[in-house]
């Protein structure tokens, strides 16, 4: 709030009081500066003022009285609001306080002054045009008033581009007069101008170019005051931009953004991104050092918009603006099983699964299906995976008994199996191979074939075949038999043989054994 300041004293004709005119218009500036103090920011604030500068006129009187004299014209300085000694000073980087312009008639003059202001601002200064000019007129005797008259005490249009001042009042010739009141002076005018601080200024001087039309033997008072300033006080920062965000899953999604533009003057140690339904899901908030952010706990299958927040050392800035809105998918879940699970033989070792996939995939793809075959009688156990129905599995233990079932996996997991197939009986199949087969030499005709029985495959072995062919021309000779060993003759005396042998069963020959190692009979 400004106040109004002490009334000034009359100044008077004695030539005593007219050699202290400097200490009078000292002390009615002081009152003035004084009164017009704005709300202080911090306890110590206070008007930094510039020295008083003075024109020199001749007094007017005293050219009447024959015995001219010179004096003082107007007395001027100019001052800023701040506190220049706490730490951090004031004002700071960001913050808007006043140039303060003081002019005071303080000589008697021939004619009346007219004062015309030019404020110079140094770089990292500009004018706050958001703010009001305000303007203080002081009669000789009179308490200090403000001026509210437009054309008074007119705004910023009337502040050209390089600082000039002006009015557009009749008579008043575009500046302000200072008159004498019944031959007294001490009239004055005060003009507050907002300033705003947008760079460090380290001294620079704030200046009011003060011209002043009377013929006054200085006709321009430039009046100056350093000024300091603080750093940018710390805030809290600004709002992130660029919010974009989607559903990861039915319940989460990432949150992307950019930095805000303004961290505060200190550097933003953290964000939280907040997730918001239209359609009543639930919120979720989540914090992060960096974009993306992720949250979970959303809720399936509802709309949402998200936004975000940064924190600085001074606190949290206001939300950004809301990203565009986004659906969460339905919630998923394991499949369902299969079911319709129908066992057809293909052979004694193979069977063909076939199945209708489950009624729910979980609303989520199912990307494969698993049979698997259990016998009932001792067959081996085979599973086997698909992408659909039906799957074929081999392998199967011939002669057995199997009942199948068959489980569905999407991206969430692996279903439980359907129930059981009815139950089927594989045919018998053909032997399987003899193994570990040798040979020995009996006589220059003759040789001995050993081996290893193999799995009879559902029904029993009846004969083995053993086969003995020659590497140089010797004659090829088999023989059966009902188990090992078995006795090949009539071979070719001095030539060099291998053997194999092969089992027979009710469902047929069984495929030959890997051949013995080469053997050669003596002659």
């Amino acid at each position: 709030m400004l106040h109004r300041p002490r009334a000034h004293r009359r100044p008077t004709r004695s030539r005593v009081l007219r050699r202290l005119s400097p200490l009078v218009l000292v002390v009615a500036l002081a009152t003035a500066v004084i009164g017009l103090v704005p709300a202080p920011a911090s306890a110590v604030a206070k008007w930094n003022s510039g020295s008083t500068k003075y024109t020199t006129i001749t007094n007017c009187p005293s050219i009447i009285w024959g015995n001219p004299y010179q004096e003082f014209g107007i007395g001027a300085f100019v001052s800023y609001w701040g506190d220049q000694t706490s730490n951090p000073i004031t004002p700071r980087v960001g913050e808007t306080t006043y140039l303060d312009t003081y002019a005071m008639r303080v000589g008697s003059h021939c004619s009346t002054p007219i004062i015309y202001p030019r404020f110079v601002l140094p770089a990292g200064v500009e004018f706050a045009k958001n703010e009001v000019i305000k303007c203080y007129y002081t009669r000789p005797g009179q308490a200090q008033q403000q001026v509210t008259s437009a054309s008074e005490c007119p705004q910023w249009s009337n502040v050209s581009a390089n600082g000039y001042y002006s009015n557009s009042v009749n008579g008043w010739g575009g500046g302000w007069p200072l008159p004498s009141v019944d031959g007294n002076n001490g009239s004055a005018w005060e003009f507050l101008v907002p300033i705003r601080i947008t760079a460090p200024v380290n001294g620079a001087n704030l200046t009011t170019e003060l011209s002043i039309a009377d013929g006054n033997a200085g006709p321009t008072l430039n009046l100056t005051v350093p000024l300091w300033t603080g750093p940018a006080p710390v805030t809290a920062p600004g709002a992130p931009t660029n919010v974009v965000a989607g559903a990861t899953s039915p319940t989460s999604a990432q949150v992307a953004f950019s930095p805000p533009a303004n961290d505060g003057g200190s550097a933003v140690t953290g964000y939280t991104a907040r997730c918001e339904s239209t359609t009543g899901g639930a919120t979720q908030t989540a914090n992060g050092n960096a974009s993306p952010i992720n949250l979970t706990g959303l809720t399936p299958n509802q709309t949402y918009a998200c936004d975000v927040r940064a924190t600085n050392a001074a606190g949290t800035g206001a939300w950004s603006a809301k990203g565009t809105t986004f659906q969460t998918p339905q919630a998923t879940s394991k499949p369902g099983a299969p079911t319709g699970v129908n066992v057809t033989v293909l052979s004694g070792k193979s069977a063909r699964v076939a199945f209708t996939p489950p009624a729910s995939n979980g609303n989520s793809a199912i990307t494969s299906y698993r049979a698997q075959c259990l016998s009932t009688d001792g067959g081996t156990a085979r599973t086997l995976d698909g992408a659909s129905s039906p799957i074929t599995l081999t392998t199967l233990s011939p002669g057995k008994t199997y009942r199948c079932r068959v489980s569905a996996t999407n991206a969430i997991g692996t279903s439980a199996y359907s129930a059981y197939s009815p139950t089927v009986k594989l045919p018998a199949a053909a032997p399987e191979r003899p193994t570990n087969v040798t040979a020995t030499v009996l006589t220059s005709s003759s040789a001995r074939i050993a081996f290893t029985a193999p799995a009879a495959n559902g029904s029993p072995i009846t004969t083995y075949r053993v086969q003995c062919v020659s590497s140089d021309g010797g004659t090829t000779r088999s023989a059966d038999g009902a188990s090992s060993p078995i006795t090949a003759t009539r071979l070719t005396p001095g030539k060099a043989y291998r053997c194999r042998v092969r089992a027979t069963n009710a469902a047929g020959d069984g495929i030959y054994s890997a051949y013995t190692a080469s053997f050669r009979l003596p002659v």
